[in-house]
């Protein structure tokens, strides 16, 4: 009796707690169960929920565009993005329309970039991306090194990409996964599906290059200087987006992005531009604005070395013309640097992703330096009097940085000039082959012979070394009719087979040139390979040939022994 009061008595307090956890809303499994390396961090779904604030602003659209012209982003309706995804994504079917209705079977999920690091070129955005994305939250992209698309910049107007074709919006959203981004979880508020996972990208060359502002549908050809440019064909399609500055001192980023974009090659060349490049600007200046020395006369790609990418306050100044400062998060490689922790702290804290682990944190900041300009690392650093000169020409562009920036550290009065030495080559310490023979045979000649080895016993009845090399020329004549008769005796001679094989090829595709055989084969390979269900037939016809070789060596192995020279001497 007791035992029954007691199972009853259980199953009354199991009952009421199971009410009082519907009443409360509380998910057990979520409280105690251990939580994933995707779980280290906590939800606050009330950050991504509500609805992207989009003010569509209207643009004037021509309508003589032909189809060569670049993709009118401008004239694009925008999108409206999921209230339950923290990326912004939307639902479409594959002819391009919209979801009728969350009913609809047929449609595919779409997103584009949650943040953008669009600037600067070398100063740290490579190294910073990396280590971002290694947040449970962040998730990579489809480009270059998971981090550059090249889209705003080169190519949406046909630069860098395949065959020179002008890549769309359309093109672009494909560089993200849709996929990883599109597992939903459920709320523990409401019961609702939701994703708190985001994208980003990072092209430090949207910062600076402009020099495809022609090609916008709505700017003049003809002026001076543009109206719409790159910030205003991103707050049209993402209003929202999260911005990630960051800067580094201007001559020393100069200096790097001299080598990594193949300027030049020398410490010495770098000084000599540099002289070249402030006086054709100071040049153009005197007459005209920065803007339209840049923009009109294209300074910013015309010059000897990337110049006009250090003058930051420029570009920055066009970026905030469009996006509020809140928007927009700008920091310095020099702090970055010396505390990696803070600045991603203060990253997280922007992106409104969730806290991670401290063991994790120490795991992101320990990881080794994502990239490095090597051509840099061996020619050491620049010139004193290049640092001399560009301190005095960067001090007043800095100034008005700091002051637009309302932050002195933009005057980087704390980064200090320190010299390099240029780094010393090590000798080539390898031996020619002759020289490693004539080691080997000094060796030898001083250890016990083997017994059942004839290099050994030839090498111990030479006098002298050129002795030896002849005996073993003499020696290989002898291998090579041997080969030669051995493969004669063979039912099929895999050589004259070869050579026939060849023959009809060089008929086949014109080829007269003898030297053209081994391109004519690869030809032939790939030409079978692109048609389908010929591929089986060609690897067939390769591991024949590939088993009749090996049985020709083990015949060679049985008869006559094995040692050749002919490439030493």
């Amino acid at each position: 009796m007791r035992r029954i009061l007691r199972c009853f008595t259980g199953l009354c307090f199991l009952g009421l707690l199971s009410l009082l956890c519907i009443f409360f809303r509380t998910d057990l499994r979520q409280k105690y169960v251990q939580p994933s390396i995707e779980a280290l961090f906590l939800h606050n779904t009330d950050l991504f929920v509500e609805e992207y604030s989009i003010v569509s602003q209207k643009y004037s659209c021509p309508s003589n565009a032909s189809e060569n012209d670049v993709e009118d982003v401008l004239c694009m309706e925008p999108k409206k993005f999921l209230k339950n995804f923290k990326n912004p994504c939307w639902y479409e079917h594959p002819n391009g329309t919209p979801r009728n209705s969350s009913t609809d079977p047929i449609h595919s999920l779409r997103c584009l970039p949650y943040f953008h690091i669009f600037g600067v070129c070398k100063t740290g955005t490579t190294d910073l991306f990396y280590r971002l994305i290694q947040h449970p939250q962040i998730l990579p992209n489809a480009g270059i090194l998971g981090k550059e698309t090249w889209f705003w910049s080169w190519r949406r107007y046909g630069d860098y990409s395949y065959d020179q074709k002008k890549v769309s919006v359309d093109e672009f959203t494909k560089s993200f996964n849709t996929f990883r981004i599109g597992e939903t979880k459920m709320s523990i508020e409401d019961w609702s599906l939701y994703s708190d996972l985001i994208t980003g990208h990072g092209d430090p060359m949207d910062f600076w290059d402009h020099k495809h502002w022609r090609k916008i549908q709505q700017n003049d050809p003809h002026a001076n200087v543009p109206t719409f440019m790159t910030p205003h064909l991103v707050k049209h399609i993402q209003p929202n987006i999260k911005l990630i500055l960051l800067l580094r001192e201007p001559a020393e980023r100069l200096y790097s992005h001299y080598y990594h974009g193949g300027y030049g090659m020398t410490a010495e060349e770098f000084h000599h531009d540099v002289i070249s490049g402030i006086q054709r600007l100071n040049e153009c200046v005197d007459r005209h604005s920065y803007r339209t020395c840049l923009y009109k006369y294209n300074m910013t790609t015309s010059l000897p070395l990337p110049l006009s990418a250090s003058l930051y306050y420029i570009h920055l100044q066009e970026w905030l013309d469009v996006f509020p400062r809140k928007q927009i998060f700008v920091f310095r490689n020099e702090d970055y640097k010396k505390d990696k922790q803070y600045s991603l702290f203060k990253l997280f804290e922007f992106l409104e992703v969730g806290d991670i682990s401290t063991r994790l944190v120490e795991t992101i900041v320990n990881l080794p330096h994502a990239y490095e300009t090597k051509r840099k690392a061996t020619e050491g650093s620049m010139l004193n009097e290049t640092w001399e000169i560009l301190a005095e020409f960067f001090e007043e562009p800095n100034r008005k940085l700091a002051e637009l920036l309302n932050d002195d550290r933009y005057l980087w009065k704390d980064v200090k000039f320190r010299y390099k030495p240029k780094a010393v080559k090590a000798k080539n310490k390898t031996m020619s082959k002759t020289d490693q023979l004539r080691r080997y045979y000094e060796r030898k000649k001083k250890s016990k012979p083997h017994p059942h080895s004839e290099i050994d016993r030839s090498i111990q009845a030479s006098k002298n070394f050129e002795e030896w090399i002849k005996t073993i020329q003499t020696l290989q004549k002898q291998r090579d009719k041997v080969q030669n008769a051995t493969l004669k005796k063979l039912k099929v001679p895999y050589r004259q087979k070869k050579l026939e094989s060849e023959k009809k090829n060089m008929k086949k595709y014109n080829l007269e040139d003898k030297s053209l055989r081994g391109v004519n084969i690869t030809l032939q390979r790939v030409r079978t390979r692109n048609r389908r269900g010929k591929e089986d037939v060609v690897k067939r016809k390769t591991n024949k040939h590939v088993q009749h070789k090996r049985s020709i060596r083990r015949v060679q192995k049985q008869q006559f022994p094995t040692y050749n020279f002919t490439g030493y001497v």
